[in-house]
């Protein structure tokens, strides 16, 4: 019996309908793991996160939160540990573990990859551009975990560790969907082109849109059947558009039938 639902292949895209604990076990190789947990946040006590409706951004959102967003303090260690451990067996050798995460969350998201034996290596910030709720100093921005199995491979220097990129503030494909074009640098600086990102939280697929529109593969996990089937549909669409990284056919060129020289 396989531990997913469904499994998805659309072009270079693996997606798998499951719980991400499970399906990992059966992941062979990764050359990056990006990926978006729900963060569990947004309140002071472990007592206030259980009754909490989850994270949301809009109104629409509030009936369904968002799977495993209302854990304790330990059990979201629990998960982030253990997935921290399969991203540390199945990262190759320099491979990059990026995951988004709150103030709140980081230190106990620092210490559950940190205990993997997974090597932090830096802190980047995404400066959405326009600030959020809030009172006095107003969210304006999220924290990105770096570690890696090992020294960091790294294909485009030209990144800092400040992105900016405004954030979306409507989507009507999940309530914490990510810009696919800082989900595009973070791409580039950790892989090559042809090679493997993993995202253990698919969510709607934005990693594997970034994935797709810069010639990597792609195998996404994702718990909740309604943001499988957007991220499927999601992709699909992407593999429809003209694909940048196959090398166009040489226009033809017409030559006379006989040369000047020949005359």
């Amino acid at each position: 019996m396989t531990p997913w639902k469904r499994k998805e292949t659309i072009g270079d895209c693996t997606l798998y309908l499951g719980d991400c604990l499970g399906v990992l076990e059966a992941v062979e190789g990764a050359h990056a793991v990006i990926t978006d947990p729900p963060y569990s946040s947004g309140a002071r006590t472990t007592a206030q996160m259980r009754g909490r409706g989850g994270m949301s951004r809009k109104d629409e959102w509030n009936d369904n939160p968002l799977p495993n967003d209302r854990l304790s303090v330990t059990g979201f260690t629990w998960l982030m540990r253990q997935v921290g451990l399969e991203a540390e067996r199945v990262l190759v050798e320099g491979g990059s573990f990026l995951s988004f995460i709150d103030w709140r969350q980081y230190p106990t998201l620092y210490g559950c990859i940190e205990s993997c034996n997974l090597q932090i290596t830096n802190l980047v910030v995404w400066d959405k551009e326009v600030f959020g709720m809030g009172n006095g100093f107003r969210n304006q921005h999220e924290l990105v975990l770096h570690a890696s199995k090992g020294t960091a491979r790294v294909f485009d220097r030209s990144v800092p560790n400040v992105i900016g990129s405004k954030r979306i503030s409507s989507s009507e494909l999940h309530p914490t969907e990510k810009p696919v074009g800082l989900l595009e640098e973070f791409v580039r600086v950790c892989t090559d082109v042809g090679e493997t990102v993993l995202d253990p939280f698919m969510g709607s697929g934005t990693t594997g849109a970034a994935c797709v529109k810069n010639g990597r593969s792609f195998i996404g996990i994702e718990l909740d059947e309604r943001y499988f089937d957007v991220s499927c549909e999601r992709l699909r669409k992407l593999y429809q558009q003209p694909d940048m990284f196959r090398p166009k056919a040489p226009e033809p060129v017409q030559t006379a039938m006989f040369s000047e020289d020949a005359a």
